[in-house]
């Protein structure tokens, strides 16, 4: 009995721990909380781009864009910007602008800037090209001073340009060399040789009269003079000034002296060295009306001589110097327009011509496609893409023919309809075509029938 009674007393203590212990953990954990359904936030919509309304080619649109970009209109220049690119993915320019405008400004440029005030003649294109060395770059420069619209620029406007201001060259005083005294004569006395007894009207009396100069025989055994002689200059030079930064810039060729020395060298067929004049000239004195229309004058001519010679990269330099120059003249960005797509399917016609000979024809077939698209009228090109197309839809035309004698016709009519895209005047692809629709249906028909 004792042994039973000690058995419930022992399960009695552990029933109260165990209890106990539940409770305790009750009052931890404390009530559960229903799970609160999580807000999921929209996954953001990509605008669609609308299609464009004109037909033009890629350096077109930049062109556009960079107008619009001018105004500070960045809806139609995006539009502009992506239009090109639907043509041509890689254009370097829409991709550089459409980075500046999706970019951070400060990240970008820095933050460390210096002020400066806008001068008479000045464009942001222009100050983004002497201090950033890069003109389109006025479009993240427009954005770093919160500009809405960069074409308004006023002289003494102060704007922030980022890094560091150049050091302004000083124009340093050229000192004038002394004449050389000959040994043989005694140097003039001047009243800083008198005695320091002398009076001020005996000096002056002194330094009037004019003093005898004699030869000096040579002495030895002679201890020299303890007194310090001081050479003084002939009284003529002593009247002339000292050349100082001013005189050295009065020296300076007026514009009136430019402008007929840069002529001068455009009459003897030296344009580069006339229009390097003229530059020197504006960047000194931006007000001077008549040295920037010379000097847009030939920018002009010497853009037309260089594309006539087929130097389309110095050609473009000099247009956008142009455009920098004067940028409402609409005759040289149509004709920045015409080189920069020049340039453009040159490029893009040796690429093709290297996909070509590594036997990439399809690739090599769209990009004399897109050559094309920059200059229409390339007769290399259109050659090459033609013989690029018949060696594509040859080896389309086999490869059918093969899947068709293993009456996989469905792969074979897909190829000859690959070869109908690139040549519906095909010779052989629309017979063989139409064979092989015939004879799916037949099959068809066949294995529909009820055994």
């Amino acid at each position: 009995m004792n042994e039973v009674a000690s058995f419930r007393d022992f399960y009695k203590f552990l029933f109260i721990v165990i209890s106990v212990l539940a409770l305790s953990a009750c009052q931890l954990t404390g009530p559960k909380k229903e799970a609160q359904p999580v807000a999921m936030e929209p996954e953001p919509i990509e605008e669609a781009i609308p299609p464009p309304t004109d037909s033009l080619t890629p350096n077109q649109r930049v062109r556009k864009a960079l107008q619009h970009l001018q105004q500070g209109d960045y809806e139609n220049a995006r539009n502009q910007l992506n239009w090109a690119l639907m043509d041509d993915p890689d254009h370097s320019r829409a991709n550089h602008l459409l980075e500046q405008m999706d970019a951070d400004p400060i990240e970008y440029l820095g933050l460390k800037n210096f002020f400066y005030d806008v001068q008479p003649g000045d464009s942001l294109s222009l100050i983004a090209k002497n201090f950033l060395n890069d003109a389109y770059k006025f479009v993240i420069l427009a954005r770093y001073n919160k500009l809405d619209n960069p074409s308004k620029l006023a002289p003494g406007q102060r704007i922030r340009v980022p890094g560091v201001m150049p050091e302004r060259v000083k124009i340093k005083a050229i000192p004038k060399q002394k004449p050389e005294v000959a040994l043989t004569e005694e140097p003039t006395k001047s009243l800083v040789e008198t005695d320091a007894s002398t009076d001020p009207e005996t000096a002056t009396s002194q330094l009037d009269e004019p003093t005898p100069t004699t030869t000096v025989e040579p002495v030895t055994d002679v201890e020299p003079a303890s007194e310090t002689v001081v050479v003084v200059e002939p009284e003529a030079d002593l009247e002339q000034p000292e050349e100082t930064a001013t005189t050295v810039v009065d020296r300076t060729p007026s514009s009136d002296d430019t402008l007929s020395s840069a002529r001068q060298l455009h009459a003897e067929k030296d344009l580069p060295a006339a229009i390097y004049l003229l530059e020197s000239e504006n960047s000194r004195n931006p007000e001077a009306a008549e040295i920037r229309s010379q000097l847009a004058s030939y920018y002009t001519e010497y853009a037309n001589q260089l594309i006539r010679q087929d130097d389309l990269e110095n050609a473009r330099d000099t247009l956008e110097k142009l455009i920098i120059l004067d940028a409402s003249d609409s005759s040289a960005i149509n004709q920045l327009i015409y080189v920069e797509d020049k340039i453009e399917a040159r490029k893009l016609l040796q690429k093709a011509a290297n996909e070509e000979r590594g036997g990439e024809y399809q690739t090599a077939y769209r990009t004399y496609g897109q050559v094309l698209t920059y200059d229409p009228d390339n007769l290399s090109a259109q050659e090459s893409q033609v013989r690029v197309r018949n060696q594509l839809t040859d080896n389309y035309h086999r490869q059918a023919m093969q899947l068709f004698r293993r009456q996989e016709l469905d792969e074979a009519i897909g190829f000859w309809n690959k070869i109908l895209e690139l040549d519906p005047n095909h010779s052989l692809a629309p017979g063989y075509k139409a064979r092989a629709l015939e004879m799916k249906q037949q099959i068809q028909r066949i294995d529909s029938k009820p055994n």
